[in-house]
């Protein structure tokens, strides 16, 4: 899917929020689970984060600054966890999810939620656009 996203195969709601040569950031895909998750990956396709490039691994960091200031401005989260999990997709990337102050202090107890039956932090692509949007508008 990552690969997918990166060659405009696939669209996020919203559509791409940040990109430079090394990295590309869009909303989660359909569903979503939370307004304003963010997905960060590398342009080219990594499999594993050992096999970022020296320059790549040095504008991770940034970046991910950028976005978490932006999701704190824009969208008023309270905290913003970044975290790299899943093994569906071989291609490396980074969730930067927001926490709201209607949410969990517990950041586990947040990702039990949204991935419970219930969702009961899910927004449509409607929502998720706008919060693209944003995002997209802090950043600059």
């Amino acid at each position: 899917m990552a690969c997918d996203a990166n060659a405009g195969r696939l669209t996020a709601p919203g559509g791409v929020i940040y990109e430079d040569d090394l990295w590309r950031v869009e909303h989660a895909l359909s569903p979503v689970l939370l307004c304003g998750w963010l997905i960060v990956k590398p342009r080219r396709h990594v499999e594993h984060l050992a096999d970022l490039t020296l320059d790549e691994a040095a504008a991770l960091g940034p970046l991910v600054q950028r976005l978490c200031g932006a999701l704190q401005r824009a969208l008023a989260a309270q905290r913003v966890y970044v975290c790299s999990f899943g093994e569906l997709v071989n291609h490396v990337h980074f969730y930067v999810l927001p926490r709201y102050a209607d949410m969990p202090r517990d950041g586990l107890e947040v990702l039990r939620l949204m991935f419970g039956a219930e969702a009961p932090f899910a927004c449509g692509d409607d929502a998720a656009a706008a919060a693209a949007e944003k995002v997209r508008a802090a950043l600059s």
